[in-house]
This record gives structure tokens, sequence and C-alpha cells, in this order.
């Protein structure tokens, strides 16, 4: 019988984590399951390997499910589901089996390890706060770090952080922001606030735009868009042309290059943009209601 990484643990000691009666089986079946020699995993390895042989892979599985449980355990601390912990780990042991180069010279287990437990890491994340927290590699290697090397439940004052963040090799800000959202909780925004009155969702100002701006912000680009629209038309069609190119365009263009589409000088098209702004002006100063509209709209 090889020696593995693994606590033998009873399903008794289990059933004080969780009390369902199919996990309790499922834990007793695979705390019972045999021990592999080096000799039968690598048999068992190279049939999954080179013949696709799931009798194989699932004998792997089985053989390696007390892992999983030994090391889900370690993880109760973060006050997720042992249930859960295991079957995400199973899941990092599936891919592990099947990933397992025996020829390498390696056990299963201990390349498994780190299968299962990138499983159960994502899984905490994942499952920490309803907000998604570890959004780099970084802060998902400080989210665990943290845990381990915090010696009280206290937030991070600067000089810890600054050690810390020598020691991972990242910044004190990292260390902070990191810090600081493991120690808040989530809170639900449906519970009533001290006057217990409304509820605090009732209490977030709506940041949407008003219905009654948005329409009339809307009718005022429209009318604005029919003044330009019947001014452009007191023009001709070449000054309509430049000034729609120098102002309405997205990208407007220079001087420079209208002259080149043209084939005159940079200067006549100066002089036909200057008389085409001069008929604007003088057609919109020429309209009452357009005088009025501009004064209702400041």
């Amino acid at each position: 019988m090889s020696s593995l990484p693994v606590a033998a643990h009873s399903a008794g000691d289990l059933a004080l984590y969780e009390n369902s009666a199919g996990f309790q089986a499922f834990v007793q079946r695979a705390l019972q399951a045999p021990f592999l020699s080096a000799e039968e995993e690598y048999a068992l390895a190279c049939r999954l390997q080179d013949h696709d042989d799931l009798e194989a892979a699932h004998t792997l599985v089985r053989a390696y499910l007390r892992l999983v449980i030994k090391t889900a355990r370690e993880y109760l601390h973060y006050h997720v589901s042992l249930t859960d912990l295991v079957q995400e780990g199973t899941i990092g042991l599936m891919y592990a089996v099947r990933k397992f180069d025996p020829r390498r010279g390696n056990r299963l287990a201990a390349y498994a390890i780190w299968w299962i437990r990138a499983a159960m890491h994502d899984f905490i994340l994942r499952s920490w706060r309803m907000v998604k927290m570890a959004t780099t590699q970084i802060k998902r290697q400080l989210f665990f770090k943290l845990r381990q090397n915090k010696t009280s439940c206290a937030l991070l004052n600067q000089d810890e952080a600054e050690e810390l963040a020598q020691r991972f090799g990242t910044s004190s800000e990292t260390i902070l922001e990191v810090d600081c959202h493991m120690a808040g909780a989530d809170e639900s925004l449906n519970q009533y606030g001290t006057d217990d009155t409304e509820e605090w969702i009732d209490r977030i100002p709506d940041q949407r735009p008003n219905p009654e701006h948005l329409l009339l912000s809307s009718e005022h680009k429209q009318r604005a868009t029919d003044w330009i629209r019947a001014g452009l038309q007191q023009l001709t069609p070449r000054e309509r042309w430049v000034v729609s190119a120098r102002f309405l365009e997205e990208e407007p263009r220079t001087l420079e290059a209208l002259a080149q589409v043209l084939s005159i000088s940079r200067e006549r098209v100066r002089q036909v943009e200057k008389r085409a702004m001069e008929k604007l002006h003088a057609f919109f100063q020429n309209q009452p209601d357009l005088q009025e509209w501009v004064v209702e709209s400041r």
C-alpha cells in the first residue's frame, strides 16, 4: 500500500459539517476505496492515456476522492459548504486524471492536488461575495495569502500593508484594497433602515434621466435640426457642402483638404465659408421664432 498525502477521516467526523445522508454515503464510499500502489496507478494511467480507458479513469478518480475530501476540510473556515467544495474539488480531480502523464515519473496525488485546490479556490472566490472582488491574478492569490498571514480580523494599517506588499511583490494599495474587500460583508438592499420605515433600496436615488427631460431634450434637438436644415437651404450648393464638411461631419475637414477636392486655393475656400456663415447668421437673426426658442432653451 503506497503512502499518499491524505488523512483517513471517519465519515462520522465529516458528518459534523454536513448532515446529508447522501453526502455521508458518498464520503463513506470514498474513504473505503482501496489505495493504489505506484505500479497500479501507472498501469491505469497508461491505459487511460493510450487507449482512452474510461474504467481506468473511474478507478483513479475513486482512489483519490479521499484527497479531495481532506483538502476540502482545509477551506471550511471560508464559511462555504463542504459538499460544494468536495464537488468542485472532484471536478478538478477529473481534469487532473485526464491530463496526467504517468511517464513523467510523478505520482498522481502530487499532480492532482494543484487542480483540486485551483477548483476550490475558484469556487470560493465566486461564492465569497455577490460582488466580484478578485478581478486580477494577483488579487486572487492575495485573497488566500492574506487570510493565512493576518493575525487579527482588524483592517491592516499602512505599515502592515507595506510589509506584506514587499513579501508578496505587489503594491500596498493592492494589499489594502483586497483586505478591505475581505473585511466588508454583503448587505441586502431589501433590509430596513434604522427607522424601520423603508428598505435601503428605496433610499437609493434613481440616476436615470427624467423622462420629461428626455422628451424636452429630444424636441429641442429636432427643432435645432429643422432650423439648421432651413438655414442650409439659403446657401448655394458649394457653400452648403463647405459648411457641412467643416462643421457638421463627425471628423471636420480642413481648408486644405477642401481646397484639394474643389481644385481651388485654400484662401478661396475660406472666403466661401465666410460668406456662407454670414448668410446663416443673417437668416437666423431674422427668425423671431428662433430667437424665442433660444431664450426658452437657456
